[in-house]
């Protein structure tokens, strides 16, 4: 081939990449979009559809993909007003280059107050869709089991700085809410070294007067599978001297006046008033009661919250490798030992009553407060209350009402 003909081959070349409007009355643009025919594809699984009242929602957690060349824009077609609670429908479409359009329509949900799917992350409970029982319960146990766990008394990270981020009053930063009184007290009234206590813990600063102090309360007691004493558990300094797992694990603990505390002892959960265990019975103020042998009911206010906490704890603690103990939830704990055996000294790692707690939950449904402490513990531990975040699981592992 000669070099004026290669010469000509070049130019043509040319011609047609720089000079097709010349040549074809069509721009290189136009003419590359002309072969791309297919819409995007509009994706939503990382858009929270679950917004709160007068809050704004991401659009840019919808995104969209192209075949063609990777670019596309999302725009909103049909707005959703968040001012008003109910479903709505939002309606958005991807465009591309080629002016390719598609259009997706996604229910979103404008609720009042807090929402628990507002919080749960994306996938967390991947896998459950379908299952009951034992089933799902083993699933649960997959995805909550192995949190962070933190010692009892440090001078890092503790529960006492769980708890008195987890109990905050969310009207006083310096306080927490005390569980079975409902009281708001100051933080720096913790229960460490009465002398160190500041004034404000005493009855009108008077230190020579009574004081209140809050600890840190087991709503599974501890000694009802002997957390403090696990077999083959290695007890390091560092960790306070007591051993981790469920003797740590926030999502039971609670912030507690330590006269109530003392008072619930290791008293298993019943109703003081359904005419069964009924002998006995004390009122110990605020709502809070015993009776019977050995039992303890707590305020309105809190009998569901006692509920899901005893619900987690059977999910989490399975007696798997680092668990230390298996736990149970029964209705007569007398079918697992000798009558003989005085409830109140039972170390076995089952609680009562099964069927007083499935009602609780009913008659006191998932609350605000249970809602946004559930998150604080996640922050800290990097686990969820389940029956927390979705409260019909309980009936699909623990059954309904009998």
């Amino acid at each position: 081939m000669s070099k004026k003909t290669l010469s000509a081959i070049v130019t043509i070349i040319i011609a047609l990449v720089f000079g097709a409007d010349a040549f074809f009355e069509i721009g290189l643009l136009e003419l590359i979009q002309s072969k791309d025919d297919v819409a995007p594809v509009i994706d939503d699984s990382q858009f929270n559809a679950n917004i709160q009242l007068g809050t704004d929602y991401d659009i840019t957690d919808i995104t969209c993909t192209d075949n063609f060349d990777e670019t596309c824009t999302i725009q909103i077609l049909v707005d959703v007003d968040t001012s008003i609670v109910g479903e709505f429908t939002l309606t958005v479409s991807a465009t591309d280059n080629a002016d390719n359009t598609t259009t997706k329509e996604i229910t979103i949900t404008i609720f009042e107050g807090v929402n628990p799917a507002m919080y749960i992350p994306d996938g967390y409970y991947e896998g459950i869709d379908g299952l009951t029982g034992d089933a799902l319960k083993s699933v649960l146990n997959d995805i909550i089991t192995d949190h962070e766990e933190f010692p009892y008394t440090d001078t890092t990270t503790d529960v006492w700085d769980m708890l008195r981020a987890a109990d905050e009053d969310p009207d006083n930063p310096d306080n927490v809410i005390l569980f079975y009184t409902g009281i708001s007290w100051p933080k720096d009234c913790q229960d460490t070294r009465t002398d160190l206590l500041p004034d404000e813990c005493f009855i009108d600063g008077d230190r020579e007067a009574d004081y209140t102090e809050w600890n840190r309360e087991h709503i599974w007691s501890k000694s009802h599978g002997d957390f403090e004493e696990e077999d083959d558990y290695e007890f390091e300094e560092k960790d306070g001297g007591y051993a981790l797992g469920a003797h740590t694990d926030g999502h039971h603990l609670v912030a507690s006046e330590r006269s109530m505390n003392s008072t619930k002892n290791n008293r298993f959960f019943e109703d003081c008033h359904d005419g069964i265990d009924d002998d006995n019975l004390v009122d110990r103020g605020y709502g809070n009661y015993t009776c019977g042998e050995w039992y303890f009911e707590p305020r309105d206010e809190v009998k569901g919250d006692v509920a899901r906490m005893l619900f987690y704890m059977v999910i989490r603690y399975e007696g798997e490798d680092g668990d230390y103990v298996d736990l149970e939830l029964l209705d007569d704990l007398y079918e697992y030992e000798d009558t003989e055996v005085s409830i109140k000294s039972s170390k076995l790692p089952y609680y009562e009553d099964l069927s007083t707690l499935l009602r609780w939950h009913i008659e006191d449904p998932v609350s605000e407060w249970e809602i946004n402490r559930n998150q604080t513990i996640y922050e800290f531990q990097g686990n969820r209350n389940p029956f927390i975040d979705m409260p019909e699981l309980v009936e699909e592992i623990f059954g309904a009402i009998s």
